[in-house]
């Protein structure tokens, strides 16, 4: 049983509905209202293509997630600006996603999908 959840987990980024391809679907419709269609951001919103370089070359994928799955949720993401809250994309089918810790955690396939493009547009 200790072998099937890393093998669950692997295989959330096989899924159709996790891949970088539904999640540019998921950003059209939820996020480029704020940050562009080229997700590069503007005045009062960050530049997406952008988060590994401010997080020191690693994509924060933990961080990522808590921001658009709620967790930190309330806390100024840029310049004043606060996240809005992703109702639908908090709703449907759950995956397993692996934690630094070791651990995992349930969360929607519609946030993997949207993290998955997001580190997809790293630049």
């Amino acid at each position: 049983m200790v072998f099937a959840l890393p093998l669950v987990v692997a295989l959330a980024g096989c899924s159709p509905w996790t891949s970088p391809q539904a999640g540019r679907a998921l950003y059209d419709q939820n996020c480029a209202a704020c940050h562009g269609a080229d997700a590069r951001g503007g005045a009062q919103v960050p530049d997406l293509t952008q988060i590994t370089a401010r997080a020191g070359g690693s994509y924060p994928q933990m961080r990522v997630l808590d921001k658009l799955d709620g967790y930190a949720r309330g806390q100024t993401v840029y310049d004043g600006a606060e996240m809005p809250n992703f109702g639908d994309l908090l709703t449907g089918r759950l995956t397993r996603v692996q934690t630094p810790s070791g651990l995992s955690r349930p969360m929607p396939e519609k946030i993997i999908a949207l993290d998955a493009y997001l580190r997809s547009i790293q630049r």
